[in-house]
């Protein structure tokens, strides 16, 4: 046996180890040890609360979508928009979505802060006048002697003196009432007001949850109404913009491939979504997915420009609104709340 070893060692020469180790060498199984670039780590803040709404980002973490954009993101749930917003410009978060009016307000008041929006999500903005059949406002003008439930800090109650101003509506003949988001509903149930403000895929799924029919809720959307603002948005820190500029790019990429492969698997974003929330009801939360598609995403625009299109004097009508609305002097320009520069081609943001 020794002889035999002996006799086929012998039989490999210097000259064969060298080319059988330059072979393998080529086709990378040998050779110095290949060293993987380290992920980029993202913390994200969410627009609201973890749910159906924001499925598709859940899907993209279990589909591999931010991994292989070399992202290891953290997606945190929020209280709304205006602390998904405070958290990005504090530093505590790089990135986020937020509603796209409230990325507006907070730059007109905080100019140096330099966050901004780099893609749109959501083409159509969500903000209603909601009310119940059975005593339905269908036109602004049933607004005036009407008892309305708002929300003193929300986006969508900040915006409306503008559009009653547009619509020659004096908002003294209007009953306001202020109330809290969490009894919103009951006081509707109730009749306690004749109507809320609220956006539509989060109230509409609450009152259904409370046994109310779809066919029952009306609204009134302030889209069709003299406000054709877009939605949630993807928002990135200045630091970010300016220091990694690719990672940026990256993640608006990935994010879009969220959103566009989760359309062909609505229900795989519901399984991905209700396993980091357990207690979420799977079938309410594919409806409110299907919703904000429908509504919101799958729009005329984007089917026809792609996730994200948005024109110049499409968002400059209405930050014009915002600005009179909310009284933000000087009023900042497009250029300071969102920059294109960042968006994904337009292959990676087309719905088949």
């Amino acid at each position: 046996m020794t002889n035999d070893t002996t006799s086929i060692a012998s039989g490999l020469s210097r000259r064969t180890l060298l080319r059988a180790g330059a072979a393998l060498g080529a086709a990378g199984i040998i050779g110095m040890p290949h060293i993987a670039k380290a992920a980029d780590t993202v913390r994200f803040s969410l627009e609201f609360r973890i749910y159906g709404g924001n499925a598709p980002f859940f899907y993209g973490v279990e589909k591999g979508f931010f991994k292989d954009q070399g992202i290891d993101i953290q997606l945190d749930g929020s209280a709304g928009s205006g602390e998904a917003v405070r958290r990005i410009a504090a530093g505590t978060h790089e990135f986020g979505t937020a509603d796209a009016a409230t990325v507006v307000e907070f730059v007109g008041r905080n100019p140096n802060v330099g966050l901004k929006s780099t893609m749109m999500v959501f083409d159509n903005f969500p903000a209603v006048i909601l009310s119940l059949k059975r005593k339905p406002l269908t036109k602004m003008e049933q607004l005036v002697g009407a008892k309305i439930g708002v929300g003193a800090s929300s986006a969508a109650t900040k915006i409306l003196p503008a559009l009653l101003k547009a619509h020659n509506i004096d908002p003294n003949k209007i009953n306001f009432v202020n109330i809290d988001v969490k009894l919103r509903d009951t006081m509707l149930l109730k009749g306690e007001v004749d109507a809320v403000i609220a956006f539509d895929y989060t109230a509409i799924f609450n009152l259904m949850e409370s046994g109310v029919k779809q066919e029952d809720i009306v609204l009134l959307y302030y889209s069709e109404n003299g406000f054709a603002f877009p939605g949630n948005s993807l928002v990135a820190s200045k630091a970010m913009m300016e220091t990694k500029p690719d990672l940026t790019k990256r993640l608006a990429k990935a994010i879009a491939r969220c959103w566009v492969e989760g359309n062909k698997d609505r229900e795989g974003c519901i399984a991905a979504v209700t396993k980091r929330e357990r207690l979420l009801d799977p079938t309410v939360e594919l409806a409110r997915l299907n919703f904000v598609y429908q509504k919101h995403v799958l729009t005329k625009n984007v089917l026809a420009n792609g996730l994200g299109a948005i024109t110049q004097g499409r968002l400059k009508a209405g930050m014009d609104i915002l600005s009179e609305s909310l009284e933000l002097t000087p009023p900042p320009t497009v250029a300071q709340v969102y920059d294109d520069q960042f968006l994904p081609p337009i292959e990676d943001r087309r719905f088949s």
